[in-house]
């Protein structure tokens, strides 16, 4: 797996298709501008992309690890981790929509999507 198109697929995955080019430079860079960030932080894109979603510091010394365990990811699949990354973002399991009438957490609260189905 070419670490370009992992990446790629991670960005794209993430937003849903809405990421079609490297802006910023990268890949990675895409997925953290398309998240909010603005430059880097301490002068890189994968830390933007992790404080983005929260993770404030590397794991055994990677963001990108941090960034596998955030998904619940304990290992490399095919010897890469953003193989593992973009391998859950993209196949990982479907999120299904709340429904109004089964769900009982507060919808100011939710994060997810709402279906009225």
């Amino acid at each position: 797996m070419d670490i370009q198109l992992a990446t790629r697929d991670y960005a794209q995955c993430l937003s849903g298709g809405a990421i079609t080019e490297p802006t910023g430079g990268t890949w990675v860079s895409a997925a953290a501008i398309y998240l909010g960030a603005t430059e880097p932080v301490n002068g890189s894109w994968i830390a933007a992309l992790c404080n983005q979603l929260g993770i404030t510091q590397p794991l055994y010394g990677s963001y990108v690890i941090a960034l596998a365990n955030y998904y619940g990811l304990t290992q490399p699949l095919n010897g890469s981790w953003w193989f593992a990354i973009a391998d859950d973002m993209c196949n990982g399991a479907p999120v299904v929509p709340f429904q109004w009438d089964l769900n009982t957490n507060n919808w100011e609260a939710e994060a997810r999507t709402w279906s009225l189905t």
